[in-house]
């Protein structure tokens, strides 16, 4: 069965991308600019990021990590609310991964300095990273008692480990869960870079 144009009806070759043929195309972006819809081209949304170019911008929206672009137009154009509402959802979701990694480092702080935590230093920190229970651990007085850790959603902590880039973080290398870290994998350093990172 040929491809055809959803518009016009227009058999499109088999190499055709897209599902309008470009006289549709044409047409479609020519209507948005009449309907006075606010469209960004590639070097204007690339300058919006700080990229560099054009091509760094494509570059980075073909891994489908940018706000989408119009479809069936073939050439890079981007609605500015659409580009607006992205930028507010990567702000919501960068505010839960930065209170998430905040939450996560201080139960790695609190578990690897405290020595009534950890026992053994190639022990598994387990469920103790997420706060859910409390723990016996040294208190500012000096005594061991039960302790509070920070409450993290274990959900947001997975997702926010699955993003982190490993070679920014090589010590979660082989790691799909947070409470898999040993002790002796947990240092200063680790704990600076999750800090910043978000």
């Amino acid at each position: 069965m040929a491809n055809v144009c959803w518009q016009c009806g227009e058999e499109l070759s088999r190499y055709h991308t897209g599902y309008l043929c470009d006289a549709c195309q044409e047409k479609q972006l020519e209507k948005m600019m009449i309907d006075d819809e606010d469209l960004v081209d590639a070097e204007g949304y690339a300058a919006m990021l700080g990229l560099d170019s054009a091509e760094q911008l494509k570059r980075v929206a073909r891994k489908d990590v940018l706000a989408p672009n119009i479809p069936a137009i073939k050439q890079w154009r981007w609605r500015r609310k659409d580009i607006e509402a992205w930028f507010k959802q990567q702000q919501r979701s960068g505010d839960v991964f930065r209170k998430t990694a905040m939450g996560i480092a201080s139960n790695l702080i609190t578990c690897r300095n405290d020595s009534a935590i950890c026992l053994s230093p190639l022990d598994k920190i387990g469920s103790k990273v997420y706060g859910r229970e409390h723990v016996l651990g040294t208190t500012d007085t000096g005594r061991v008692e039960p302790i509070t850790l920070v409450k993290v959603d274990k959900s947001a902590a997975l997702i926010m480990l699955e993003r982190l880039p490993k070679e920014d973080f090589p010590e979660l290398i082989g790691i799909t869960d947070w409470a898999d870290m040993t002790y002796d994998s947990i240092n200063k350093d680790l704990i600076a870079r999750l800090e910043a990172y978000f």
